[in-house]
């Protein structure tokens, strides 16, 4: 009796190790989907994102970039801010590279709360703009972007995350002319680089 007792106990604490290791392995992915609002300092968006597989995201973001250029009027014999703001769109592929090694020491991976590397395909249409100064214009452009950035969470709706990364940009049914006659040329794309630090609500 007592060795069917003991056989029996150990086969459910075998069982149970196996469970949780099994739990374990499982915890460490990526939010099934995450919906959320955010805003930085050159702008506010809307974005979702949805799990690909335990590692990798897909983020979509909607929204607005921001702008504010100082043009001295000499009539008012001072500057002016001049505010701008241009239509956001995104899709931007991440892999969280450090979710395991996190859970492994005990830290937080809510809602995607990890490090990660990114590609990142905008565009911004000068088409769906506004500004308060008429002579501020911008090129409609996609950009192509491989970034590093962290997404940290804080509570159970609060995030934010901060990124870097250095890209290209396309100019779209425009080119920007440089110099001055008789060297003057037109570019139809520039290297970019974009820099982000944002806090936002996720819903």
């Amino acid at each position: 009796m007592k060795i069917i007792f003991l056989a029996f106990f150990s086969l459910f604490f075998v069982s149970q190790a196996s469970a949780q290791d099994q739990n374990n392995s499982t915890t460490a992915s990526v939010e099934k989907s995450i919906y959320g609002i955010q805003t930085g300092f050159l702008g506010t968006w809307l974005y979702n994102e949805s799990r690909l597989n335990n590692e990798f995201a897909l983020r979509s973001q909607v929204g607005f970039d921001f702008r504010v250029e100082g043009i001295r009027e000499f009539e008012s014999f001072g500057p002016n801010s001049d505010f701008y703001g241009i239509l956001h769109l995104s899709l931007e592929p991440r892999w969280y590279y450090n979710l395991d090694r996190r859970l492994k020491k005990g830290k937080n991976i809510d809602r995607n709360s990890g490090n990660f590397v990114a590609l990142l395909a905008s565009l911004n249409l000068e088409s769906v703009s506004f500004t308060n100064n008429d002579r501020i214009r911008s090129l409609d452009q996609i950009r192509f972007v491989p970034k590093w950035g962290i997404r940290r969470s804080l509570g159970k709706h609060i995030s934010y995350e901060a990124g870097f990364g250095f890209g290209y940009a396309f100019f779209l049914n425009n080119t920007e002319k440089t110099g001055f006659f008789p060297f003057r040329n037109e570019r139809t794309g520039d290297f970019t680089a974009d820099i982000h630090l944002r806090i936002g609500f996720d819903l």
